[in-house]
């Protein structure tokens, strides 16, 4: 599958996992379709552009034209308290959504969420995520969303919040000890049976991709040494006996050596 037009999208994931890479990523998309992208990120615009060149991604080209537009959370963030809290002022969604639409921007990736939902009282938070969603839907807009791997209570409860509005949701991994990444997917739609996780590895010029399918290599087997074959042994050489030279007269005939052995008998020619 993958990401529908004009609907909304949330990333979750741990620090280092590629939530804000997928973001880049998916803005010089954007660029390829022919759309004008936005990115609001807590990421300062020049830390973020020398990342992604050095990953061989195209940021500074795009934003020199015109093609994506990079704003920093710092822009909507007036005041210094605001910074300070992390929470940005009542105005700043509709500063946000006047960028959108007076630049023509099809596709907003927001990295990360928190700013904008994470309200308290709690009970009040299911009807502002609905709204914050509802309003990008509104707009015609392709959202994409990144918000940290939950580790409190509320930050669960928000993450449900924003599961139950929005229609495809997925998490990035990062194992630091083996370095193996991973995406899984958690809702996708109204689909009940989800694809296992997916091994993913940073390629240069692309980004996070699929990582190939190891294919085992064969095993090399030693050559088979043939049998030599058998050759038959000659059959001996038959020597003939040398020719004895003549008897010598002082030897009789029938003189006897011990154990009866006539040299006469031997020797005849």
């Amino acid at each position: 599958g993958g990401l529908y037009r004009k609907r909304a999208a949330l990333c979750v994931g741990r620090q280092g996992s590629g939530k804000t890479l997928l973001g880049v990523q998916a803005l010089l998309q954007s660029v390829k379709e022919g759309e004008r992208g936005l990115m609001l990120s807590a990421w300062r615009a020049h830390d973020l552009t020398i990342t992604a060149n050095h990953l061989g991604l195209p940021l500074a080209d795009a934003i020199e034209k015109g093609q994506v537009i990079l704003l920093e959370c710092a822009d909507l963030l007036h005041t210094p308290s605001a910074e300070k809290n992390w929470m940005l002022p009542p105005g700043s969604f509709l500063e946000l959504q006047e960028i959108i639409t007076s630049n023509s921007v099809s596709r907003v990736i927001i990295d990360t969420i928190l700013p904008w939902v994470a309200i308290q009282p709690e009970k009040k938070l299911a009807q502002h995520v609905f709204s914050f969603v509802q309003a990008f839907e509104r707009m015609g807009v392709t959202a994409l969303f990144t918000m940290p791997r939950p580790v409190s209570p509320l930050a669960f409860a928000l993450k449900n919040r924003l599961e139950e509005q929005i229609p495809i949701v997925f998490t990035l991994d990062y194992d630091e000890a083996t370095g193996r990444r991973s995406l899984l997917v958690n809702k996708y739609l109204g689909d009940l049976n989800l694809p296992p996780p997916m091994e993913l590895i940073i390629a240069p010029g692309t980004g996070l991709m699929r990582a190939p399918k190891l294919v085992p290599t064969p095993q090399l087997l030693p050559m088979p040494v043939p049998k030599s074959a058998k050759v038959a042994k000659p059959p001996p050489t038959k020597v003939p006996l040398p020719t004895p030279a003549p008897t010598s007269p002082a030897v009789s005939e029938s003189a006897v050596v011990p154990g009866a052995i006539r040299f006469a008998s031997v020797f005849r020619t």
